[in-house]
């Protein structure tokens, strides 16, 4: 390594100190002293120390002040009320016409209105816009310097190539994307790192961040890494806006820590949806970074990890818009903090790794300015053929129907707005002769009333619009040899012996209309009906009596809307019964399985009972009936057994290690932000101690079972099971679910199938085929592998007369994202179990692994006592994305600890 990056390293009172000769970022760079450096601002050189948000907030201020090259601009904040920041970065000459850059970049987006001749002249004349994304995981804090640095470089450099890129692109660098996750970070790490410059042992407490700190997830512990298409969290729906505000060309998404650098290209699979341009253009880029690398001498690799396929990444779902996304990973900060020790026992610091950044930022800028015009274009070609694409494809347009759950479908279209896909109302009934659900394969004919929402496949979007919509998402079919020969020798391989990866990175399936449960449908042809473009949420009105009752207020429960204001009520104590069986009203309206009941005479101690009960169905968007008799023509009375008295549910949710921090995360936003329903997070290191007689409802987020076996200890184990048979209800989600089936807990009668299963089920009883008489021997059954199925949907049925599945039909699709296959419960209840035909609806499933799905269970309900446990293959709420599903784990939560006689 050169002179100027030489590391000597001394020994002083055992504290380890760094030295850096004449340290660099940028070989002979020249900079303009007017213009503040980091050090000026923030008391050091970036690498020497670590960097808090407001420091940085110090430094991009005193940017803004000294440079003309720079707009700062302040698109949002976080939920801890943390700024987030663009820095607009060009010549002062681009930054004096941004809105007509933009504007020219704007016309690229649609080539419906903008020739291919107009497209190649702005090519020619308009700047590139590059984006580079620093921090989006806050905990690798070597991103979020470079970015300053960067920052600085752009500001001051007065070289060639600083100049080439000002005059020829927009850069925008977002600092930080996750701001939160950062400052957290941050001063955990300089709360516990030794020495001077931290140890460098990876034993080292410093690089074992505790289970809040060493998490990459946002306020509420979800990964923003993953939530693009989503948009759940305000940092997301922030970025996403600014994305479709200045549609660049080129994305850089910086991470860490790998082994050594990681960059472009691309490793597979790669989206289908994805041009073969953009993958061209991160090779070019990836060839320039790795020739900046080689001047250095520096290791890194490429093409190996982190694929483009699932669409919530922020490099995917830049891509899917057109852009060049790429993911950066270096290998140095974050936990590895100020220095850390390699398996050679070489030492790579936080400079390094931050340097890393740096160039690999400043050869992206200059491989996208050297190849402006043809990216531009390129940029341009990625909607016309996308258009051409359109009309080759099987289902021209997504018809979605709103009368099912009004308030939830205005949700599901404001998201598909987000994110620059045009929606268009029907202003006239029209009828398709080739539709079909998700959840059937075969079309019909089918009408449409007025009113329905049409997304047309033929529109700019359009790549995007299939990858969020498609039925099943394909894999590029060498991805799925090599995955296959794979799976296929690990067959053959001993139970201890390392596997050979089988290449999948993140879930395989994620169609938005299946996950939010909206009535959806795909055509083969193309609605001829008055439509009208559809620019804002729409609104739907809700029927909201004028009247008072004489004896209750009635709402169905039937949508998300409901389940909202059923945990209002139950917060402002209001009584409410719900129905387990159907009545019909005295004026006719049909009040299926579920319906919530709420008597006046019961509500009496609720000050402007009938105004709250009106303004909270306004409010979340529910449909409210009077009814003046407990008597029913058809159906149960409202008096009778079949009415349930609900009890208010006291939840405890068990959290911090080895819970898993975005199952407990999103459990924490839907209580807080979706629901407005408390609840009390406690710890296992004082679980001993708490008075579990507190609370009803009890939640074991995802966790890893025999940890949280061994943490309880027997008299853990023994304290839960004399609280749930007191008439608790513990409610367990994906691997927590695996705790009771355990010997020693034994909650369930249900089992885990494979290698999973108890011990109990290691040896069955058999006879001898030449066996005479009756004599038994114990004969050893090997315990078969259940393979890990990567993010695929499956059908599961639902038993209609159970309490849990209230509020839904008789079929639904969840996420399976486990190796996890449960035994139906022999005891207990089966509430949800997998379809015994068509179990896969989409994604990739190993194909002897889908076979035994059909008759597992999915929801299981077993008793225990007076109590009961309530356990859940996989995650209902699986990154806040699935929200088909989350009135079933609120059925688990407000109605179990009322319906345990049922």
């Amino acid at each position: 390594m050169k002179k100027s990056l030489a590391l000597i390293f001394l020994t002083f009172l055992g504290f380890s100190v760094l030295i850096c000769d004449d340290f660099k970022f940028w070989k002979g760079g020249v900079y303009n002293p007017a213009i503040s450096t980091p050090k000026q601002i923030l008391g050091y050189e970036i690498g020497d120390f670590i960097t808090e948000h407001y420091e940085m907030e110090r430094y991009i201020d005193a940017l803004a002040k000294s440079s003309n090259r720079v707009k700062v601009i302040k698109y949002g904040e976080s939920y801890e009320r943390r700024g987030m920041y663009l820095l607009v970065i060009s010549s002062p000459e681009n930054l004096s016409r941004l809105d007509e850059i933009r504007g020219n970049i704007k016309k690229l987006t649609d080539p419906r209105i903008t020739s291919e001749s107009e497209a190649k002249r702005i090519a020619e004349s308009n700047p590139i816009i590059v984006w580079l994304n620093y921090s989006v995981d806050g905990d690798e804090t070597a991103a979020f310097e470079a970015g300053i640095q960067v920052a600085y470089q752009l500001c001051a450099g007065e070289d060639e190539t600083t100049k080439k890129i000002l005059k020829d692109a927009v850069v925008i660098i977002n600092l930080p994307h996750n701001p939160d996750s950062h400052q957290k970070a941050v001063s955990w790490f300089k709360a516990t790192f030794v020495g001077k410059y931290g140890n460098p042992d990876p034993y080292a407490s410093e690089h074992r961040g505790d289970w809040r700190m060493k998490t990459n997830y946002n306020h509420y512990l979800i990964d923003l890494n993953r939530d693009a298409f989503a948009c759940s969290q305000i940092e997301t729906q922030k970025v996403v806006e600014q994305l479709h505000y200045w549609n660049p060309q080129v994305f850089a998404d910086h991470h860490g820590e790998t082994k050594n650098m990681f960059f472009v290209p691309y490793a597979p699979p790669v989206n289908l949806n994805i041009p073969a341009t953009t993958k061209k253009w991160a090779q070019v880029i990836g060839l320039n970074i790795a020739r900046g690398f080689d001047d250095y001498g520096w290791s890194y690799y490429t093409g190996e990890v982190f694929d483009l396929h699932y669409p919530g990444y922020w490099d995917s779902y830049p891509a899917l818009n057109g852009a060049i996304g790429m993911t950066f990973e270096t290998d140095a900060g974050g936990r590895k903090g100020f220095q850390f020790e390699r398996e050679d026992e070489t030492v790579i610091t936080f400079k390094e790794g931050i340097h890393h950044h740096f160039i690999a930022s400043m050869k992206t800028l200059e491989a996208a300015v050297n190849h402006r015009s043809e990216i531009l274009f390129d940029f341009y070609k990625f909607r016309q053929t996308a258009l051409e694409e359109a009309k080759r494809e099987q289902y021209k347009q997504f018809v979605i129907v709103p009368d099912k759950d009004k308030e939830k479908t205005s949700r599901f279209i404001e998201l598909c707005l987000k994110h620059g896909i045009e929606v268009y109302e029907a202003k006239e009934s029209f009828t398709s002769a080739s539709a079909r659900s998700y959840f059937d394969k075969t079309t019909t004919k089918k009408t449409f009333r007025k009113g329905v929402f049409i997304i047309p496949m033929y529109q700019p979007q359009k790549r995007l619009l299939k990858t969020l919509f498609e039925p099943d998402p394909q894999m590029e079919e060498e991805f799925l040899k090599e995955a296959k020969f794979a799976y296929e020798y690990n067959k053959k391989l001993g139970k201890n012996v390392r596997r050979l990866p089988l290449g999948f990175y993140d879930v395989t399936a994620w169609n938005l209309p299946i996950a939010w449960g909206i009535e959806c449908y795909l055509t083969e042809d193309e609605a001829k009906v008055k439509v009208e473009r559809v620019n804002q949420k729409p609104e739907f009105n809700f029927y909201i009596p004028t009247d008072t009752p004489k004896y209750a207020y009635v709402f169905k429960y039937d949508t998300d809307a409901s389940a909202k204001m059923l945990a209002k009520l139950l917060t402002y104590d209001f009584k409410v019964g719900v129905a387990s069986r159907y009545f019909y009203s005295e004026t006719g309206e049909f009040f299926p399985r579920g319906a919530v009941i709420v008597r006046v005479e019961r509500n009496r101690h609720i000050q402007d009972f009938h105004q709250k009960i009106k303004t909270f169905a306004k409010e979340f968007g529910v449909d409210l009936y009077t009814i003046n008799t407990a008597y029913t023509e058809r159906g149960i009375d409202l008096g009778s057994n079949w009415v349930v008295e609900l009890k208010k549910p006291k939840i405890a949710v068990l959290t911090e290690e080895p819970v898993s921090q975005t199952s407990y995360g999103a459990i924490w936003y839907l209580f807080e932000r979706v629901y407005e329903y408390s609840f009390t997070p406690i710890r296992w290191d004082y679980f001993s101690s708490v008075d579990l007689y507190r609370y009803n409802v009890l939640i074991i987020p995802d966790a890893n079972a025999n940890q949280l076996k061994k943490l309880l200890g027997d008299d853990g184990v023994k304290k839960l099971k004399e609280w749930i048979s007191n008439g608790g209800v513990l409610v367990t989600l994906k691997n927590a679910s695996v705790f009771p089936t355990l010997k020693g807990v034994e909650f369930t009668t249900s089992k885990l199938l494979g290698e999973g299963s108890s011990e109990d089920d290691e040896y069955e009883e058999k006879k001898p085929a030449e066996a005479k008489d009756t004599v038994k021997v114990k004969e050893k059954k090997v315990a078969e592998r259940i393979e890990f199925t990567p993010g695929a949907i499956m059908r599961v049925k639902l038993d209609t007369l159970h309490f849990l599945s209230f509020g839904y039909g008789d079929e639904i699709a969840v996420h399976i994202y486990s190796s996890l296959i449960f035994e139906k419960s022999k005891d207990g209840a089966n509430p949800g179990v997998f379809a015994d035909k068509d179990v896969r609806i989409s994604g990739f499933v190993w194909e002897d692994m889908e076979k035994k799905f059909p008759g597992k269970a999915y929801l299981i309900e077993e008793p225990v006592g007076r109590g009961k446990v309530i356990m859940f293959a996989d995650d209902p709420n699986f990154r806040l994305y699935w929200q088909s599903l989350n009135r079933l784990f609120l059925n688990s939560v407000l109605l179990s600890p009322s319906f345990l006689n049922f």
